[in-house]
């Protein structure tokens, strides 16, 4: 029972509360934009509507339901979103919960955490004494947002909450079964609705018993949303927390995908989380390496079919090229994440992948810019694409690299 307890849901009326989440969001690298969007609507109060119908009782909206291709497969995924207002007015709930709750979960979950995110868990991981020596158990679970059945989630919930209003409200919408899709109400298996700010605490909690029972053995193991792996010093241990993992999952209705599930030997290359470890090298995954490459390619080709339907010389669809995959390695990610080579700069401590994209880049513009995959794209020399815009990855890479000793140096 709630008691004399101030729910969560009475701060989402308080300015001071967002003040602080949107600072929070100013630390986060966020785009202009959306500091802009955000700050809009903390200054005309744009969320005073939705959390006083959320403290009426009044029903949200339907969340609408996208289907979203994953990159280079043809496998796609649902995803829910909610009016601009309501789902803003989300974010800051979830903000809240994280921090409220975060006591719940072990230090073994990487994910959604105010204090700790995957770059973490890699260091830890890769940076343990031995780690060299041990065998490596890692799988994922398929569609796990929206496959979690919300009867067996509720109970969970309610007894992790002391806030008997916040839990009728998730309750709300979680059991709602409908959706827009195509501008009609649809009724689809939404489990905790991959997409909205809110899946996030829940879908941290949901298997909160499953990572503790991992601390509680002393086992060194991470896990982020879907992802799992741990380590063992024999293949045996580690085969026996594959399956004590899958026993877990299914006790609770998730399935694993079968594709994803590895053991990996002492020494072996292991991937996680999009980076790599082998014998001290910590580099992007191959899996990662591959998804941009294809966009590289996706991108060039449909930039010489634009060049060609307007009639424009090859060299403006290879700046347009250069301008928009600066954009994504250097520069603000727009969607209050780190930028790409933020995200990987601090963390690995090997080249190789990023020679392999800076050649690819220069492939993809050589191709661009002569129309031809043969010996003849050679005749576009380097120093001319760098004339061109072109920022080569492993050069930024050694500059952020000095920069940081620089500051050390400085410190001592």
């Amino acid at each position: 029972m709630r008691g004399d307890r101030v729910s969560l849901l009475d701060k989402l009326s308080d300015k001071g509360c967002w003040e602080e989440f949107y600072e929070y969001k100013l630390s986060l690298y966020s785009s202009k934009a959306f500091v802009n969007r955000l700050r809009a609507f903390i200054d005309t109060a744009g969320y005073m509507p939705v959390a006083e119908r959320i403290k009426c009782g009044v029903p949200f909206p339907l969340p609408k339901k996208s289907i979203v291709s994953k990159l280079g497969k043809e496998k796609k995924r649902e995803v829910y979103t909610y009016p601009e207002a309501e789902n803003t007015v989300l974010k800051l709930l979830t903000y809240l919960m994280l921090r409220k709750y975060d006591g719940l979960f072990s230090h073994g979950l990487y994910s959604f955490r105010p204090s700790r995110n995957a770059r973490d868990a890699v260091k830890l991981l890769t940076r343990r004494r031995g780690i060299d020596s041990l065998y490596a158990a890692k799988l994922d679970i398929s569609n796990y947002f929206n496959s979690v059945p919300v009867e067996r989630l509720l109970p969970i919930l309610e007894t992790a909450l002391d806030d008997g209003e916040l839990y009728e409200f998730l309750k709300s919408l979680l059991c709602e079964p409908g959706a827009i899709f195509e501008g009609r109400v649809v009724t689809p298996q939404k489990g905790i609705m991959a997409g909205t700010p809110v899946s996030a605490f829940l879908a941290n909690l949901y298997l909160a018993g499953l990572d503790e029972r991992f601390a509680d053995m002393g086992v060194l193991y991470a896990r982020y949303s879907d992802d799992c792996i741990a380590f063992a010093p024999t293949r045996e241990e580690a085969e026996g927390y594959l399956d004590m993992i899958k026993a877990y999952l299914d006790k609770m209705g998730l399935c694993v995908n079968p594709d994803k599930e590895r053991l990996y030997a002492p020494g072996e290359r292991w991937e996680f989380l999009g980076f790599s470890y082998q014998q001290g090298a910590v580099d992007i995954s191959e899996v990662s390496l591959k998804k941009l490459k294809k966009k590289m390619k996706r991108k060039a080709g449909s930039l010489i079919r634009w060049a060609q339907r307007e009639g424009l010389p090859r060299e403006k669809a290879a700046k347009a090229f250069i301008r928009i995959f600066n954009a994504k390695l250097f520069e603000n990610s727009g969607a209050g994440e780190l930028t790409w080579s933020l995200w990987y700069f601090p963390v690995i401590n090997t080249d190789r992948s990023l020679k392999a994209l800076d050649a690819y880049a220069q492939e993809c513009l050589r191709y661009i810019l002569s129309g031809k995959h043969t010996k003849a794209r050679f005749n576009v020399r380097y120093e001319y694409l760098k004339r061109l815009g072109l920022r080569s990855l492993v050069n930024e890479y050694y500059k952020v690299k000095l920069d940081k000793n620089a500051r050390q140096t400085a410190k001592q």
